[in-house]
């Protein structure tokens, strides 16, 4: 009796426990969580949008600047007053460089929003079964694009591919040729079911300029396979030439006739931008700062607006590097200005120092800066208020994907072939405006140049700077070209 008079008193203190353990679980019906939010098409479709959001950050201050800064196209002004916070110029930089975290800081959380996308999505019901073909391989493709940054920069990373390897704190680093190969594995799939081009409006009307595209995925693959060749020595680059030739042949993508317009806010979408971050320069939300770096001081601009900093110069070596007369090239002064670059005049004191150009020996002023600055990145003027900043940021254009093929047809031993492509670019650049007939830069080989291995090898590498200035790619491109030197 006392035995059994003990398992019912304990039996109910268990229940007891029990009840007030299920009182204090907590039901979250006031707010969202992950295990709460992805339960229609319409909320997959946000996540996936999300994504993007985090993309963001690879442009501004951070991992755009410090790429740009690092190169030899380019110099940080000596009188900027922050100038010790910009390291890279002087390849200065440490783990403990806060500039040198923001590529970590960027991506791991469009790998985060992608693995939960990839996790949540498949299990959805929902009838528009089209978009969500596409939402799942547009996290596919962010999270390899992701990926492919952080092994360009760090080689091996921890390689998390789901929500509950993610809740490691310590994460191991996996090898790189693991993580390539979950990438190929991710960019592949995204390629298999993303559209070519999008509606103006996705399955729940959200805008889709800027969205991941097949040709995306495709320039994401031949820019991989075209690193691992070059600087892994990993002989792929029948790879990086299949990839960027289906780009080519897609007929979905071609060259502007005007080079600069390329990048003008008003040809936002255009057939040569394959894949961008967008800023529509209307809220502080869908905008950059990345532009003001290279604006000039002395354009009499709040700096506490956001506007000039006058902090990104072309080194004097890579301004001189350009042909005689290359539209790429060309100065002027003041914001309406529509060239390449852009002086900044000597508006705010007398006592202006001078710089004198190589090429045409012209004596030029400005207030804080030695030499013209960038100003392909051309704003639209709406004021004051320069924060809000409409340029799309270039992460693909169609003008790389005839460079990449060119290179890996030369690789490939079709030196002749790489020729015809190079010389796209450069009949591109002789249009001018789009209707000028230039002399330079002349086609190559029509000047007396070698038409070899080494020397198209050579010529390509130039005209990939000249063509991709400041769009984040010379850095990548002198590592890599490093490792292919024996």
């Amino acid at each position: 009796m006392h035995r059994t008079s003990s398992i019912a008193v304990a039996l109910s203190v268990g229940l007891a426990l029990a009840a007030c353990t299920d009182l204090l679980v907590e039901e979250p019906k006031g707010f969202t969580t992950t295990d709460t939010f992805f339960k229609t098409g319409a909320d997959l479709n946000s996540g996936t949008i999300a994504i993007y959001n985090s993309l963001r950050g690879l442009q501004g201050q951070g991992p755009w600047t410090t790429l740009v800064l690092a190169s030899d196209e380019s110099r940080a002004e000596n009188r900027e007053p922050n100038a010790g916070t910009y390291g890279p110029d002087r390849l200065d930089y440490d783990a403990t460089t806060g500039l040198t975290g923001g590529f970590w800081t960027t991506l791991y959380p469009v790998i985060t929003r992608a693995n939960l996308v990839l996790a949540k999505g498949p299990g959805i019901q929902t009838g528009n079964s089209q978009t969500k073909t596409y939402n799942l391989a547009e996290a596919r493709f962010l999270r390899g694009y992701a990926y492919l940054w952080l092994t360009k920069v760090y080689d091996g990373v921890p390689l998390l591919l789901t929500p509950d390897e993610q809740a490691n704190p310590r994460p191991t680093r996996t090898a790189v040729e693991t993580v390539h190969q979950a990438i190929i594995q991710d960019l592949t799939a995204a390629e298999a079911d993303l559209p070519a081009t999008w509606p103006s409006g996705d399955g729940y009307g959200n805008p889709t300029q800027g969205r991941a595209t097949k040709g995306a995925a495709q320039m994401a693959l031949a820019d991989l396979y075209l690193w691992r060749s070059s600087y892994m020595g990993k002989n792929e680059w029948q790879q990086a030439s299949d990839w960027s030739k289906k780009v080519i042949d897609s007929g979905t993508w071609s060259l502007l006739n005007d080079y600069l317009s390329t990048f003008l806010p008003k040809n936002k979408g255009n057939r040569e931008m394959i894949f961008v971050i967008t800023n529509s320069g209307v809220t502080t939300n869908a905008r950059s700062l990345f532009q003001l770096f290279y604006y000039p001081r002395d354009w009499g601009l709040d700096q506490g607006q956001g506007g000039g900093w006058g902090l990104i110069h072309p080194t004097d070596w890579f301004f001189s590097s350009y042909l005689t007369g290359d539209y790429r090239r060309g100065a002027d002064t003041g914001f309406a200005a529509t060239s390449a670059y852009v002086w900044g005049g000597c508006s705010v004191s007398g006592l202006c120092p001078t710089w004198t150009d190589t090429i045409t020996h012209v004596v030029r002023h400005d207030t804080l800066a030695d030499g013209p600055m960038p100003y392909k990145f051309r704003k639209t003027d709406n004021g004051l208020n320069w924060t809000l900043n409409d340029v799309d940021t270039p992460l693909y254009r169609y003008a790389e994907a005839i460079l990449i093929y060119a290179e890996a047809q030369n690789e490939l031993g079709n030196t002749g072939v790489a020729v015809t492509y190079l010389n796209l670019i450069r009949a591109r650049a002789r249009k001018g405006t789009g209707a000028e007939t230039r002399a330079e830069p002349h086609d190559y080989g029509t000047a007396g140049e070698t038409i070899d291995q080494p020397s198209v090898r050579d010529a390509i590498f130039m005209e990939r700077a000249w063509e991709l200035a400041f769009e984040a790619k010379r850095w990548f491109d002198l590592v890599r070209r490093d490792g292919e030197q024996p």
